[in-house]
């Protein structure tokens, strides 16, 4: 699918194929016929034979939200505990709960959070999770008794504070075991460990590949290394597939969510011409750092490895903070915009039915996050015969092909509104890069090939709006110099992105949308 990058490069420190092969099967001796002495040829896997997991669900944000939730439970059942009890006692008004069950929520989160409670590893049992949430939740109760004794001891209420403290420890056992139970599946079914390929079958894909089928935190799904002919059929199970050029065509190459070179140290000369092949995919790209090779016996959790032992090279992924606050805003946003704006939407569905014949909507196939193919849905705004859903000829002044109601709506991005379902169903975002369509031209060439990091505007969901339409790229690309001018700027949000942001970009929006008299939509 990404047939615009071919690339070649050179690997060392191959395995020996007897140490990580397939035992080869025996053929079945006859009476009639002697056993031969060959063993039949057993074929490499190729990428098509490969299936890559394609529902997953990113564990950091899941960490975040399950942290949050606790943090809501907890406080919750320590104010309670501690409005009913402070309340009318030695003369206390309301101050005096407040700060004792801060205090107290405060021992509980900082205890959970010590004891790294909220890990869920893909290895720990029940009665390992569950023990350290006892852990967590006794000391926190010591914390916070002695921090109110010595902060505030002429309100002092030990026994009430104890009960308080049993009833939230109560709570997150039952909270916690419901979270191992649904997390148990996910983890079995591999949807909370992050799609992993390598390049280069070498002693530190070894390493990292047997201390993950202890550990079970990554999907290792393949590898990929340019001397295949020198390369072993597979790796512990991990099979070897193809050639660099192999995983550029692989259409599951959008599913994976990092690429892991194990070049040794001594290739730097190679490491560099690698990058320079390689870094026009969207997918994050990490080098094995040279400690991890010298390494005797590894320790870590290959969680931990891949976070610390690894150095990217195309840019930092987001935290599990950032990445479930901006799916949380758009989802209740989207969710609202949807509820109050039917009226909207249906009276332009309306306008369109009578304006032209047709459908309402128009659905066209873009790239998203990691070039991964979606539909997006907008109001029709051409006519239903002139419709070009490869963008194949971009929109003109007194383009004919638009209708009267058309144009009204593109002028005003009113088209761009049936998105939010998009949005809400987890496509797109409301602020990112704009999805282009498949094949999209820019006059005679396809746009992608314009810019040489024009995929690096799929490292993140595409969106509904964005920094480079508050900042005048809004509309039709007509020459290479707007292309590299979009791209500038989509990279300029991807590496600027954050909540506060997105908000900004958002509240900007409406005025460029209402007073965008420069480009032609």
């Amino acid at each position: 699918m990404n047939d615009q990058h071919r690339n070649k490069r050179g690997s060392t420190s191959h395995l020996p194929v007897q140490d990580v092969t397939e035992a080869l099967p025996h053929p079945v001796e006859s009476a009639a016929q002697p056993a031969s002495k060959t063993p039949p040829r057993v074929t490499r896997k190729s990428p098509q034979d490969i299936t890559v997991p394609q529902n997953q669900t990113n564990i950091g944000a899941l960490r975040f939200l399950l942290r949050s939730l606790d943090m809501f439970i907890i406080t919750a059942v320590i104010m309670i505990s501690m409005w009913s009890a402070y309340i009318g006692t030695n003369n206390n008004n309301i101050t005096a709960p407040i700060t004792v069950g801060v205090l107290g929520a405060l021992s509980f989160i900082t205890m959970l959070s010590v004891t790294k409670a909220h890990q869920f590893w893909a290895q720990e049992t029940y009665e390992t999770h569950m023990r350290n949430v006892l852990i967590a939740s006794t000391s926190a109760l010591g914390l916070w008794l002695a921090f109110a004794l010595v902060l505030r001891p002429e309100t002092f209420l030990p026994d009430r504070l104890a009960q308080a403290g049993l009833f939230a420890t109560l709570a997150l056992f039952i909270s916690h075991s419901l979270y191992f139970l649904r997390i148990r599946p996910l983890h079995k079914q591999r949807r909370l460990s992050p799609n992993i390929v390598m390049l280069g079958a070498t002693e530190s894909a070894r390493r990292l590949i047997e201390e993950n089928a202890r550990r079970k935190d990554l999907n290792i799904i393949a590898i990929f290394d340019e001397r295949l002919s020198r390369a072993p059929r597979n790796i512990h199970g991990v099979p070897v597939v193809g050639k660099i050029s192999d995983l550029m065509n692989w259409d599951q190459l959008p599913f994976i969510d990092q690429v892991v070179v194990t070049l040794p140290s001594a290739a730097q000369a190679r490491k560099k011409a690698f990058v320079e092949q390689i870094q026009k995919i969207p997918n994050r790209i990490s080098f094995v750092i040279d400690e991890f090779e010298n390494l005797n016996h590894v320790q870590q959790r290959i969680s931990q490895i891949a976070a610390i032992n690894t150095r990217d090279v195309t840019g930092d992924p987001k935290s599990g903070r950032h990445v479930a606050l901006k799916r949380m805003m758009d989802v209740a946003i989207s969710a609202t915009a949807l509820v109050l704006g039917l009226p909207v939407l249906v009276l332009i569905a309306i306008l369109i039915r009578l304006d032209s014949p047709g459908p309402v909507l128009f659905k066209q196939t873009r790239h998203g996050f990691n070039n991964r193919v979606f539909d997006v849905y907008k109001f029709r705004s051409m006519r239903k015969e002139l419709e070009d859903k490869k963008a194949a000829q971009q929109v003109k002044v007194g383009d004919m092909r638009v209708t009267k109601i058309g144009r009204f709506i593109r002028k005003t991005s009113l088209d761009e509104l049936p998105q939010l379902f998009n949005v809400f169903m987890g496509d797109m975002s409301l602020v990112g890069p704009r999805p282009h369509a498949i094949g999209m031209r820019t006059g005679d060439v396809e746009s992608y090939k314009l810019v040489e990091d024009y995929a690096h505007r799929h490292k993140v969901k595409p969106g509904m709006t964005g920094w480079a339409q508050i900042n005048g790229s809004r509309g039709p690309l007509h020459s290479q110099e707007d292309v590299a001018r979009r791209v500038k700027l989509d990279v300029e949000y991807i590496e600027r992105s954050s909540v506060l942001f997105d908000i900004m970009i958002m509240l900007k929006t409406l005025p460029v949308l209402l007073g965008d008299k420069e480009n032609t939509r």
